[in-house]
């Protein structure tokens, strides 16, 4: 009799042990759950992905990282609509300021409103044409890193204005623009990079010898 129930103890006592393992094991899930769930609640929504051009041989991307050429067909792009002005430099370039704010650090945006204002008897009625110089586009050597959320991007870019059918200024600049990290706004700013103006003095640029002087 007495080891009839010591072995009904046992059992009492080994299924007591299974419950309070199985206790502990759905506590450890409901934490590592509970875990998971915070994680994903703090996941952005959107992730950024630059793709180099070229995939034909592979490319390995770690996330955040920014390839140079997305760095400069930024610069290009932007700073090319900045200065196309196609009826009137007067208004087209103060319209530009404001269309393009969004990609402008606030520091630029100011320092071109005042540009605007200083200039705007000079350019008004003018149009203006802005385009690459053939030959002279991307290369690796065309950006520079000179911070982990900062560039300078070297622009060979061709200048054409004319007034009232006139051509006034037809010239060959090379310009120093600096590019920085501005993830403000994703909505109106998907790029995440702004330009911060000009590093140095534009500088005229002479084909034949292929050297540079200043405009």
């Amino acid at each position: 009799m007495e080891a009839a129930v010591s072995q009904y103890d046992n059992l009492v006592h080994s299924k007591e042990a299974m419950i309070r393992l199985l206790y502990g094991v759905v506590a450890l899930l409901a934490m590592l759950l509970l875990v998971a769930l915070l994680g994903w609640s703090r996941a952005p929504d959107n992730i950024r992905l630059h793709y180099p051009p070229d995939l034909s041989r592979g490319a390995v991307q770690n996330l955040g990282d920014i390839p140079k050429v997305t760095i400069y067909t930024f610069a290009y792009y932007i700073f090319q609509q900045l200065y196309r002005w196609p009826t009137d430099g007067r208004a087209d370039y103060y319209d530009r300021i404001h269309t393009l704010r969004n990609y402008l650090t606030p520091a630029c945006y100011e320092d071109r409103l005042a540009d605007h204002d200083a200039r705007q008897r000079n350019i008004a009625g003018r149009q203006r044409s802005v385009w690459e110089i053939p030959g002279r586009g991307f290369s690796n050597q065309r950006v520079q890193v000179t911070s982990a959320t900062s560039w300078l991007v070297g622009l060979d870019l061709h200048i054409r204005e004319t007034y009232r059918g006139e051509r006034v200024k037809d010239l060959l600049i090379h310009f120093p623009i600096k590019i920085v990290a501005y993830d403000v706004d994703p909505e109106t700013n998907p790029w995440g990079l702004a330009i911060d103006c000009l590093a140095d003095a534009p500088r005229a640029i002479d084909i034949e010898t292929n050297g540079e002087g200043r405009e």
